[in-house]
């Protein structure tokens, strides 16, 4: 007889299959100045690596919140931790993993807005055995010294902490985060002669609010918070003063920072750099949190960079120029006396602005070129014919050669057209072609630029109603503003609307194939009446729009397709029109619930009237954040602008509360959806880079 073995049997084999959460991530590459790479391998597969790195409700679980549309090419965000700190991103590209292509997501982002960009760019592959690599590569152009360690330690955590995430989903967004706050002070003066003022006594009692101590080595200094936190004690470690240690010679300093409701100190580290022959850049961060054993880091972080930021305008204080008041509102910036500025005023922020508005500018100017490139045809000219000198597009076009070479001189400059000084022709990039030339590309954008003459010529009428705020009538405006906002529809609807949008909603298009009544409420020219017409044979259409020259324009849509017997276009407020009809099958509302006159109890109309097993109702509204302030960006400009100058003036003439144009974001959506009694609310995904969609069903 054996004695009784009472070790579980394979139980070796089962714990070899369930590995800990612990790292596997590497970094591979880490040069001095330059680039960064780190890699890791998962088990999942390309695609759900990828849905976890561009959904940005994904993103907010496992790395930071999502402020902005996240991973859309040209398009610009916020990655934002919580914690006082955030990166500012532009996505340059954003392609998916397809079959055994590698997917790769690249941007260009700066900490906290500001500092020297670094180019991401993270590539997810398939693995070779099964299963996704990861890598991720970061590039910057003379970074600061400490950016390789710092920002090396942490990409491996970062590459961990989506392992752990789509392995057990996960929400911690901590764990990697050993550093931080990291602030990069830019300073217009050279390093040694920035050091010596920011370390002298009546310096470090400016910048750092001192309150006791001294600035040495084994110092310990009192500094005040500046809010309802107090104090933190500062403990300096470790002090080389210019010219001290080799290889760099540049000064720095090492610290420990202490706050009562800390168990240990937080590591620090304070270090300038040259930025050129005049100006340096003075940085601080901290390592150590894992140390602290605090219940709440994110509040002191937010706490630590709320007084870093201020630190940071204390510091650039320090070396602006003084000098009298002068000019009729105190103060001038004539070459003659730079430094007569007002009191606070950061010089260089006020250029750095006056950059920007330059840009917008050149940016307003090149659009009103693009307009009329588009009126005349020369962006198709251009893309199907091919790179051409003034001469030859001229030729093409029969316009006028000098008008067209200055208007192809203009959009060189603004890097719309390619020009080769060899030939002197003109070329419009194939990537540009697609947005601008050709009406059936599903990126076609052009009919956008077409807005802004109609919309600019109603800038008196606008500007009067700001006074009265009796609204617009519509009648106001040019009908070329009405056939470019269709153009502009069609450039989604024509792609989107039955190929993809009626598909993705549960049992819709079986329902509309057998049959049933259609409604579009705020037609228009009768765009997506005609293209569910000729798609479903079996249905009848309505259309209401109270522009009549809209309705007339959708008639004669109805009557050229051909399917004006199963089409009718009223002029009648649907409202009324729908109170006692039904059961409808569909009824459509793109763009249109913002600017109605009463929003719920239009939606409670068509309620009352949609079959109640099958029926469904279509919104089609701006893509908007539930908080305005998040509204930010080219997107958001753009649609504020339309709204300025046209939804919100026009509804106020039709007596409708004026939502405007982002006014029915997600959540007062869903919010007039449960007022007037629909009982489900389903998100449906759109290619549109301005528009969400909403299907709602009673």
């Amino acid at each position: 007889m054996t004695p009784h073995d009472p070790r579980p049997r394979g139980l070796a084999r089962e714990s070899a299959a369930f590995p800990p959460l612990g790292g596997s991530a590497r970094p591979v590459a880490q040069d001095r100045w330059e680039r960064l790479v780190s890699t890791v391998s998962l088990p999942e597969p390309p695609e759900a690596v990828w849905a976890a790195l561009t959904d940005p409700d994904r993103v907010a679980r496992w790395l930071a919140v999502c402020r902005g549309p996240w991973a859309v090419a040209g398009r610009e965000s916020t990655l934002d931790f919580e914690d006082g700190e955030f990166f500012w991103c532009r996505t340059l590209s954003s392609v998916p993993p397809r079959a055994r292509r590698a997917g790769s997501l690249r941007l260009l982002w700066r900490w906290v807005g500001v500092g020297p960009a670094t180019a991401v760019t993270w590539t997810v592959a398939p693995g070779d055995t099964g299963g996704s690599t990861v890598t991720v590569v970061e590039e910057a152009d003379n970074p600061p010294s400490d950016w390789r360690s710092w920002n090396g330690m942490g990409w491996p955590g970062i590459l961990d902490q989506l392992a752990a995430h789509l392995r057990t989903g996960t929400t911690w967004r901590w764990p990697w985060r050993r550093v931080g706050p990291y602030l990069q002070i830019p300073l217009p003066v050279p390093a040694y002669r920035a050091w010596q003022e920011l370390t002298s006594p009546a310096g470090v009692q400016h910048w750092l609010q001192r309150s006791t101590g001294a600035l040495e080595p084994g110092g310990e200094l009192g500094l005040i918070m500046g809010d309802a936190s107090g104090t933190v004690r500062m403990r300096v470690t470790r002090m080389v003063d210019a010219a001290q240690e080799f290889p760099s010679y540049l000064p720095h300093l090492e610290f420990e920072l202490r706050r009562p409701a800390w168990t240990a100190a937080l590591g620090g580290r304070l270090w300038i750099e040259p930025a050129g022959l005049t100006s340096s850049l003075l940085q601080v961060c901290h390592f150590g949190w894992e140390n602290l054993d605090i219940a709440d880091p994110v509040t002191e972080r937010k706490l630590l960079t709320g007084y870093w930021t201020a630190a940071a305008d204390r510091a650039r204080a320090l070396f602006l120029p003084q000098g009298p008041p002068a000019g009729p509102h105190g103060w001038s910036m004539g070459a003659g006396q730079p430094e007569n500025v007002p009191a606070g005023l950061d010089p260089l922020a006020v250029q750095d602005f006056l950059g920007r508005v330059v840009d917008d500018l050149g940016a307003a100017m090149s659009a009103v070129l693009v307009a009329l490139g588009v009126r005349l045809g020369l962006f198709t000219a251009l893309g199907t014919g091919g790179p051409a000198t003034a001469a030859e597009l001229a030729g093409r076009t029969g316009l006028s050669e000098r008008h067209l070479l200055e208007w192809l001189r203009g959009l060189a400059a603004a890097g719309y057209v390619d020009h080769d000084r060899a030939d002197d022709r003109f070329a419009l990039p194939q990537a540009h072609a697609a947005v601008l030339a050709f009406e059936d590309s599903p990126v076609h954008l052009a009919p956008g630029f077409e807005l802004l003459p109609p919309l600019a010529a109603a800038v008196e009428d606008v500007a009067e109603d700001f006074r009265t705020g009796k609204g617009v009538d519509r009648g106001a405006y040019s009908e070329r503003l009405f056939a470019a906002m269709e153009r502009m529809s069609a450039t989604w609807l024509d792609t989107e609307l039955t190929e993809r949008w009626i598909p993705a909603v549960p049992g819709l298009a079986p329902a509309l194939e057998k049959g049933g009544t259609v409604v579009d409420i705020g037609c228009g020219g009768g765009l997506a009446l005609v293209r569910l017409a000729r798609r479903f044979e079996n249905c009848g259409f309505t259309g209401y729009d109270l522009h009549e020259p809209n309705a007339r324009r959708a008639r004669e849509a109805a009557r050229a397709a051909g399917v004006d017997g199963r089409v009718t276009i009223g002029t009648t407020d649907a409202t009324t029109a729908l109170a006692d009809t039904g059961p409808l099958t569909l009824v459509t509302m793109f763009d249109v619930l913002h600017d109605a006159a009463a929003p719920e109890e239009l939606l409670r109309t068509v309620r009352g009237a949609l079959d109640p097993e099958h029926g469904v109702l279509l919104v089609l509204e701006s893509l908007s954040a539930d908080d305005p302030a998040d509204n930010t960006g080219p997107q958001a400009t753009v649609l504020y602008a339309t709204s300025t100058l046209y939804c919100l003036p026009t509804a106020l003439a039709d007596g409708a509360p004026g939502l405007g144009t982002l006014g029915l974001p997600p959540a007062e959506l869903h919010r007039l959806a449960e007022a007037a009694g629909f009982g489900r609310v389903e998100r449906i995904p759109t290619a549109s880079p301005f528009n969400a969609l909403y299907a709602l069903r009673p």
